[in-house]
C-alpha cells in the first residue's frame, strides 16, 4: 500500500490523489485541511476553485484533461516578478 504524504497546496493534493488513482488500491489519501491557519482558501489560493470533499468524504477526480483544477489566472498574474 502506498499513501503518499499529501500536506501541500490543492495542485499538490491534486498531483498525489491523480498518483494514488493510477496506483490503486489505496484506501485514503492524505486531505490537509486544519482550519483556522490551513483553510479551503488558503492551502488553495491559486486554484479558481477550492478543492472539496463529497458528502460522503471522497475528493471526486475529473473526466476532463490535466489535473482536474483550474488556476486563478489573475491571482497567478499579480505575483509576476520583473
Amino acid at each position: 500500500m502506498f499513501t503518499p504524504h499529501t500536506w501541500t497546496n490543492g495542485m499538490g493534493v491534486m498531483a498525489n490523489t491523480q498518483l494514488v488513482a493510477g496506483l490503486g488500491h489505496s484506501p485514503f489519501i492524505e486531505f490537509p485541511y486544519d482550519p483556522p491557519e490551513w483553510s479551503l482558501d488558503r492551502r488553495d489560493y491559486i486554484m479558481a476553485e477550492p478543492l472539496t470533499v463529497d458528502a460522503q468524504g471522497w475528493l471526486n477526480l475529473s473526466n476532463t484533461p490535466g489535473m482536474g483544477y483550474e488556476v486563478d489566472e489573475a491571482r497567478l498574474a499579480i505575483t509576476r516578478i520583473g
